[in-house]
């Protein structure tokens, strides 16, 4: 009886410690994929800031072209 206890306990302990890897595994998973979406994000928005930057510098040509004549 005694040993069927202290395999329960042994079994409990192993399976509290699997849990626990589990979790940070998890826990660092997640901040990795956090990590690459705001990378992503700023990428995303400095590429869009250029296209802003290239559609305000082409109306300033047309414009300028324009009031020229």
């Amino acid at each position: 009886m005694y040993k069927c206890l202290e395999e329960l306990k042994m079994a409990e302990q192993e399976l509290k410690e699997v849990t626990q890897i589990i979790t940070q595994l998890s826990e660092a998973s997640m901040a990795d994929t956090v990590g690459l979406l705001m990378q992503n994000a700023i990428s995303i928005q400095q590429g869009m800031q250029t296209v802003t930057n290239a559609s305000v510098s082409s109306s300033c040509a047309l414009i300028l072209s324009k009031g020229g004549s």
